[in-house]
């Protein structure tokens, strides 16, 4: 909850007080019983950008290329060495993931779990 500093007119005693930003409480002074009056803070935080800016957002999301990049080259020191996934079916060695789920399809297996890596293949392909 936010805390709001409180002046009495009378004899300027200033008192802080702490609500909802939604309440409005008649805040009585200690000293002479009047109603205090709320102040406007000068340490007051203001507005809050958030964003916005052109300068902010392009170093953000440099920050966040540089980060992703150093993440990538970690995950490629860290999984160099495991062994890739081969196309198969059933354990049996295929020459394309195509073949596998061409394969698996025929003795009536799950052949769609294949389809994204044949996707892959396909534009390994086409790139190539």
């Amino acid at each position: 909850m936010p805390a709001y500093d409180y002046r009495c007119n009378k004899c300027d005693s200033v008192k802080e007080h702490t609500h909802l930003m939604s309440e409005n409480p008649e805040i009585k002074c200690t000293e002479c019983e009047e109603v205090m009056e709320r102040m406007i803070s000068a340490n007051a935080g203001g507005f809050i950008f958030k964003g916005g800016t052109t300068a902010i957002n392009d170093r953000e999301k440099r920050q966040r290329k540089k980060k992703s990049e150093k993440l990538r080259v970690k995950q490629k020191e860290r999984y160099a060495d495991s062994p890739q996934i081969q196309p198969n079916i059933a354990g049996v060695r295929t020459d394309s993931w195509r073949d596998a789920q061409r394969m698996a399809k025929e003795a009536g297996m799950n052949h769609e779990s294949y389809t994204p890596y044949v996707e892959k293949e396909k534009e390994k392909k086409i790139a190539v």
